[in-house]
């Protein structure tokens, strides 16, 4: 391909001969070749500084250069596709308008250059304004200046590795466009051309890269699920699996289940806490290498749960884990306290995957364990006399909270099985949840709706907006934890189009008041916070803490609780940190 077709019209001068290839410097080969469109520009310029406006949680520099660069080639790439569409109805109505003279050209680059250049230096003045302000809500130390200079270089540096890709993609579709115009009208060998590409590309991600990264992902995370945790030793205790008589291994438990067994308070230490002698608490947990199937782990997670006398508990709580295998201690630590020790927790892994990737990647996984579990744990607690069956209740988080509200159709259904549900930072594809949100008492928020008067169900935004916790019920209660600032709880699809009900209501005490919806962009921030959400001090984005205690205590009481312990017991879980 001739230079002459690399370098961009401003090079060019007056039909002259243009000096040969080896004497233009390569820089300038390479931005003559990159040739970014003038509409793309302006719709990349929107979005950087789009994706520097106020997010839920706050971020690191190069986390947010990443997320600005990202979201600068999106926008990019929307901006050219219009500025295309613009151009081609505009050859067939008034073509002349497609050739203005370089004067003009050249005064229409140096103003998109002077005005984006001005609207990054604001933006990213406002963005360490914003940053310092979320950070000061959360008690979280506030960057350095230099850092958001930072952001603009490396931010930049991933928008042009992105353009170059897409313009080999473009050479590709043009070599294709004149291969095809031989035999062909130019308008259908253009068509033709890019449903080639486009397939290609398509077939590229969904049938190769996306399969690709999948297994290499399980691959890597099937690894750590091997590993073992300093610290982590097999119990000693015969009420928690892979101890003394139990019937599934210590290395068949996987990394997260390793660690939940081998966690959580000693005998002495509930006596002491309560000042009466305490009980071994129960916790059975099944790696997802005991069995082929869900099923199967199930039926081995209740025989496990029976050989440790979990049936035999005043409470009995069935978990759904996270992608890993996770069971958050702070939530398993506080009920065994609350009720010292007379307590069993049962939960099977069923991925090796982080939550983020199978929130992505594969839902449907989740719901299928989590049904499983319930049911096998339901059938065999229903086979025990009425008067010897001990409290039953169901307890998800995050992706896990999807998997746990699986097993019911309806309200009626899950509080005419169980004795009390918590979910806690619940997505939005919670079914139960999604039902009552769209059901909620007018006036209530949609972030923390009002459902039949909270007489049942109730919304909590943790101790940030405190609310009665009583239920004034005799049916079993249901209580949905979840942070104004936890993006886990917020996201979803229709972020990209459609500007939520959250985001035009009163903000949460966490969340800055001049956070807003853009197209597209709010759903990238929403979405990149989510990688961030549990990175946070408890009791904002995606860590609970010692707000679980209040949640035992409103779901699943315990008769002989002295409320004096509450504040102590608060503060011995406040500081789990959640990574799953």
């Amino acid at each position: 391909m001739p230079v002459t077709t690399l370098l961009p019209e401003a090079v060019r001068r007056n039909g002259r001969r243009l000096p040969s290839a080896r004497n233009v410097p390569v820089l300038g080969r390479f931005l003559g070749w990159l040739s970014p469109d003038f509409g793309g520009l302006i719709a990349a310029t929107c979005f950087f500084c789009w994706s520097l406006t106020p997010s839920l949680l706050p971020r690191t520099w190069i986390y947010q250069a990443m997320v600005s660069g990202l979201t600068a080639i999106i926008g990019y790439a929307i901006g050219a596709l219009l500025s295309w569409i613009v151009r081609l109805i505009v050859r067939r109505v008034r073509p002349e308008l497609l050739r203005p003279s370089q004067r003009t050209r050249l005064i229409a680059w140096w103003s998109l250059g002077v005005a984006s250049t001005a609207a990054a230096a604001w933006y990213l003045t406002s963005t360490a304004e914003w940053q310092t302000q979320i950070r000061t809500l959360m008690n979280v130390g506030s960057p350095g200046p230099n850092h958001y200079l930072l952001i603009l270089l490396v931010a930049g540096a991933i928008f042009v590795v992105f353009l170059a890709l897409g313009r080999v993609i473009r050479g590709a579709a043009r070599r294709l466009r004149r291969f095809f115009a031989r035999w062909v009208p130019p308008l259908v060998a253009l068509i033709a051309s890019v449903v080639c590409v486009a397939g290609i590309v398509f077939w590229s991600w969904t049938g190769l890269l996306y399969p690709t990264l999948l297994g290499v992902a399980n691959d890597a995370f099937a690894a750590v699920n091997r590993e073992t945790e300093a610290g982590n030793n097999a119990p000693a205790s015969s009420t928690h699996s892979g101890g003394p008589g139990s019937l599934v291994s210590w290395e068949s438990l996987g990394r997260k289940g390793r660690e939940f067994v081998s966690s959580g308070p000693t005998v002495d230490e509930l006596s002491a806490f309560n000042g009466r002698p305490a009980v071994d608490p129960v916790r059975a947990y099944v790696g997802m290498n005991s069995a082929e199937t869900p099923a199967g782990l199930a039926s081995l997670a209740v025989r496990e749960l029976e050989r440790a006398g979990g049936f035999d508990r005043e409470v009995l709580v069935v978990v759904t884990t996270t992608g890993t295998g996770w069971v958050d201690g702070a939530a398993a630590d506080a009920l065994e306290y609350l009720y010292n020790g007379d307590s069993a927790i049962v939960a099977m892994q069923y991925s090796y995957l982080p939550s983020w990737i199978s929130f992505v990647a594969d839902q449907e996984q989740v719901q299928i364990a989590g049904r499983a579990l319930f049911d096998a744990v339901h059938q065999a607690w229903l086979e025990r006399p009425p008067d010897e069956r001990p409290r039953l209740i169901v307890y998800g988080e995050s992706l896990g909270a999807i998997g746990s509200a699986a097993a019911f159709d309806s309200l009626e259904d899950l509080q005419s099985k169980v004795d009390g549900a918590l979910w806690v930072g619940s997505p939005t594809r919670h079914g139960l949840r999604t039902e009552f949100t769209e059901e909620r008492e007018p006036g209530s928020p949609a972030r923390l709706p009002v459902y039949e008067g909270g007489r049942e169900v109730k919304f909590w935004g943790g101790w940030q907006e405190p609310m009665d916790l009583d239920f004034a019920t005799d049916e079993p209660p249901v209580l949905f934890l979840q942070h104004a600032s936890d993006p886990v709880t917020l996201w979803s699809w229709e972020l990209m189009y459609s500007q939520p009900e959250w985001i035009s209501e009163p903000h949460g005490p966490d969340v800055l008041p001049n956070l807003d919806w853009y197209p597209f962009v709010t759903f990238w921030q929403v979405t990149a916070d989510m990688a961030l959400s549990a990175n946070v001090p408890a009791g904002h984005g995606h860590n609970y803490g010692g707000e679980l205690v209040d949640a035992w205590l409103a779901v699943a009481p315990p008769d002989d609780w002295s409320p004096r312990r509450a504040e102590q017991l608060r503060q011995m879980v406040h500081s789990f940190e959640p990574q799953h």
